[in-house]
């Protein structure tokens, strides 16, 4: 079973993971705290898929879990991140409540869903989007990710054409562009398995996540050098 490029991802995220949750820890912004637990989720759920395929047979409960944590919750949760940049903390905590809400529906649905022990036998490396049988799940799952992609490419779209307008330093204006495609990309590769486009499956995310870290590090300073003075005596 190849999950190379399954643990490439699940490495870039643990690090970007930890990058966001340090900042959060620091300025205790919703943005970040949403951010961060996102990127965990997306951790969590490609090292649930390859825990899956290196089991012998191949585990259905991982399986499940990494649809659950990577493609029902992270892309919503992310979508929140990006909501926290531009509106009160009022709606965010209502839009977080309903979001919470379809979360859990969604994830009791989808771990009462059928699977296919011979099609997840099948599978070598793609997203296996025809592992679980189709059902009531599909719909929070959409709507999930329907979300999280519109929230993030709009926000960070909006702001671009803020930055541009403002004339601030282009590195703002970069960034935002980076994460509204990298974002558009990663959405692109879930949208592609489910149409039967698999076999490129994680080294489009992985490309998506790339991009994605490249914004992330055009919007954050370069870490200030602290220069220690000694005087004379």
């Amino acid at each position: 079973m190849n999950t190379v490029w399954a643990v490439l991802v699940f490495i870039l995220c643990g690090w970007f993971t930890f990058l966001v949750g340090r900042q959060w820890f620091r300025n205790h912004k919703f943005s970040h705290l949403f951010w961060s637990i996102s990127l965990a989720l997306s951790f969590l759920g490609s090292l649930s898929y390859c825990i899956s395929f290196w089991e012998n047979p191949h585990s259905e409960a991982w399986f499940i879990l990494y649809y659950l944590f990577g493609a029902m919750w992270m892309p919503s949760i992310m979508g929140l991140g990006s909501l926290a940049l531009v509106v009160k903390n009022r709606v965010l905590i209502v839009t977080s409540l309903l979001v919470g809400i379809m979360a859990v529906a969604g994830g009791i649905l989808l771990a009462g869903a059928r699977i296919s022990a011979s099609a997840l036998a099948l599978v070598h490396g793609g997203a296996g989007s025809n592992v679980i049988s189709p059902g009531v799940w599909l719909v929070p799952l959409i709507l999930l990710n329907t979300f999280g992609a519109v929230a993030v490419v709009g926000v960070g779209l909006w702001s671009a054409w803020k930055t541009y307008r403002k004339k601030t330093p282009t590195r703002f204006l970069y960034g935002n562009l980076f994460l509204a495609l990298g974002v558009l990309v990663i959405s692109a590769a879930g949208s592609a398995a489910r149409f039967g486009v698999e076999q490129f499956f994680w080294i489009v995310m992985l490309i998506g996540w790339m991009i994605t870290f490249v914004g992330y590090r055009f919007l954050t300073p370069r870490p200030y050098l602290h220069r220690s003075i000694v005087k004379d005596a």
